[in-house]
């Protein structure tokens, strides 16, 4: 029998494991994590839940976003017994609606967790984020499982992320060779080369943080070229930056 400081550890480790870089790894590590905390006392649960704002160390992508122990764990659940869930979704706009859906698959992409489900308001396939998915609670109404429209749930996700609306185009010069800063980017921006030490860098993303973050990861010197938001966004993250830099915490 596990004491509540391993039982946590090892709760703890899955999450993060879950979010990994391997998707074989994350699926496993997904369906032991429901398993575990399925038959964990409450207190141990509560404790595991407190300890949801432990700082990650960034990966490839940065920071994971933080995911509910509670909230993975019933869409999982959820997913194996064909039973409905309803949950409040909060879209990359800030909008919040009360979603009706027959969960499929939980699948991890690039330390991401999304919920493959389909939603019976909208009566078609969508792809959630798991970090913003709020009070999941299973309706005990169990479903004949659907179809995907492909075999592959990652795949699907994959694709489905790859076709989310760009709101910003970044391009960036920036000197480095255009397959080192492509190495750098993977598949979330291109480079293209100027000569063979300069290259030109096009990021399409919803969010400028993520974007600036991304150019700024490839750790070369680079020149923002537009749009005009993205040159005003960056320009707030260094004046930030350099009050966050000063002993005084005032720029001079």
């Amino acid at each position: 029998m596990l004491s509540e400081d391993e039982a946590a550890a090892v709760v703890l480790a899955l999450k993060d494991a879950a979010t990994g870089a391997h998707s074989t790894e994350s699926g496993a590590a997904v369906t032991a994590l429901s398993k575990i905390v399925q038959v964990l006392p409450t207190k141990i649960r509560r404790r595991i839940d407190s300890l949801r704002h432990v700082a990650t160390l960034p990966g490839p992508y940065g920071i994971p976003p933080t995911v509910d122990t509670v909230a993975l764990t019933t869409l999982s659940l959820a997913a194996r017994d064909h039973e409905t869930v309803e949950f409040v979704y909060t879209d990359a706009h800030g909008n919040r609606s009360q979603r009706t859906t027959q969960p499929h698959h939980v699948v991890s992409l690039h330390q991401r967790l999304y919920l493959v489900a389909y939603d019976l308001q909208r009566s078609d396939w969508r792809t959630f984020r798991m970090d913003r998915i709020a009070k999941p609670k299973r309706t005990r109404e169990t479903f004949a499982p659907r179809q995907l429209p492909v075999a592959d749930p990652a795949e699907y996700v994959r694709t489905s992320v790859m076709s989310a609306p760009v709101v910003h185009n970044l391009t960036a010069t920036i000197q480095t060779p255009a397959q080192a800063a492509q190495r750098a980017l993977g598949e979330w921006g291109t480079a293209t080369p100027i000569d063979p030490i300069t290259c030109l860098v096009v990021i399409a993303a919803t969010d400028l943080d993520w974007a600036t973050f991304a150019l700024v990861a490839i750790g070369a010197p680079f020149t923002i070229d537009g749009p005009e938001e993205a040159i005003v966004h960056a320009r707030g993250w260094a004046t930030r930056l350099a009050i966050a830099t000063e002993p005084d915490g005032v720029s001079s």
